[in-house]
């Protein structure tokens, strides 16, 4: 594991150094003076997923998330954050006391029906394009990942990721450096502890006298289940995905944006053997037509073999849900996406509608989804 953690680092930081400005030694210094404000995040939510046949089962999510937090900022280089984080399905009497949504959590180890879990992050701006993020975690853009390694419920039905990152950026990059501690134990635990790391980066190139860029991501994503103090000799599990492809934007006109992508992805296990396989592959090609960041088209076909996403719909996995023991030889899915958001200038909210239909070729069955989401964050300013 300390070998595992030594290359994240390395990677880490060769990601950073190979997007930030050389002129990015410097810190801002911004001339804000110190405030403190009050602000609301929430999400209002109502997500059904109609999946039927022995890859997954289908489940609809309705509920709110809402995150009411103090901010203060000393306004140059410390932002400090701190409130609760309250999940609530309707209807729901009990929770399970640690959600990460792959699939639906199990029922199993559940928690009293009011799920509030503890909001406190520190954000530090280390230099320009360079962040230091400690505590809850927001992540960039879903840590930049493709469609199969993320699950779009983690964004809304999840609770907040805790840990740290450290975010870089600039005009012609974007690179994301994570570890989310989903379990933590005390000595002679009887539990494992759990926690996933990643490293997530792209590289964008404007092609000289065109209206077309081109797009290089390179995404690793590792999940370790273990544990030195534990009460029993159990067993260690690391599971790994990573991907990497090549992506054309065009520029069609002022409005429109027509993007082609590929991309290549990894799956590998190393431990107790979990998973009825050690290492399998996928292939992920995709067309996506976009009007103003406000409305998007997506067409994407999925192949793969003996392959887990560890943060990604259920969908594109090899191995049953269900059962958790059924292996399907292949995947091959073609999807069919469709999103519109209504977002008003100067108005704190945001209306996200989608849909999403996916023909599974092999099991020879469509599966559904749709959903709504009101996004809202007021801001008071008290000093």
């Amino acid at each position: 594991m300390r070998k595992l953690l030594g290359l994240m680092g390395l990677m880490g930081i060769m990601g950073i150094l190979s997007i930030m400005p050389i002129n990015s030694i410097q810190a801002q210094s911004p001339t804000d003076s110190t405030t403190l404000s009050f602000r609301v995040n929430g999400y209002l939510f109502f997500w059904d997923n109609e999946y039927f046949g022995r890859r997954i089962e289908g489940y609809t999510l309705p509920g709110f998330h809402l995150t009411p937090k103090l901010i203060w900022s000393n306004g140059k280089h410390l932002t400090l954050e701190g409130g609760v984080s309250w999940l609530h399905y309707w209807g729901a009497h009990s929770y399970p006391n640690t959600m990460s949504y792959g699939v639906l959590p199990d029922y199993s180890d559940t928690s009293t029906w009011m799920h509030v879990v503890p909001w406190l992050q520190a954000k530090l701006q280390i230099a320009k394009g360079l962040e230091l993020t400690l505590g809850s975690i927001n992540p960039s853009e879903n840590h930049l990942l493709p469609q199969p390694l993320r699950n779009i419920e983690r964004e809304i039905a999840a609770d907040p990721e805790c840990g740290l990152m450290l975010d870089a950026w600039n005009d012609w990059g974007h690179a994301n450096l994570w570890i989310d501690w989903r379990e933590f134990i005390w000595n002679q635990s009887p539990r494992q502890e759990r926690f996933t790391m990643g490293l997530s980066g792209k590289l964008f190139f404007d092609i000289p006298s065109t209206d077309f860029s081109l797009m290089l991501p390179a995404h690793f994503i590792a999940q370790h289940v273990g544990g030195q103090v534990l009460a029993q000799t159990t067993p260690i599990q690391n599971n790994f995905n990573a991907a990497t492809g090549l992506g054309i934007n065009y520029y069609a006109t002022d409005y429109w944006t027509i993007a082609m992508k590929c991309y290549a992805m990894l799956y590998h296990q190393h431990g107790n053997n979990a998973v009825p396989f050690t290492h399998g592959w996928g292939l992920y090609p995709e067309l996506v037509a976009e009007y103003r960041n406000r409305a998007g088209l997506q067409l994407s076909y999925w192949r793969g073999e003996r392959f887990v996403p560890l943060m990604g719909s259920w969908l594109y996995s090899n191995l049953s849900s269900v059962d958790g023991t059924t292996v399907f030889d292949r995947t091959e899915m073609l999807s069919l996406r469709a999103w519109y958001k209504w977002s008003p200038t100067d108005e704190p909210f945001c209306l996200h509608i989608e849909g999403s239909a996916h023909y599974d070729i092999g099991e020879r069955q469509v599966q559904y989804s749709a959903g709504c989401v009101l996004s809202f964050y007021p801001k008071f300013r008290l000093r």
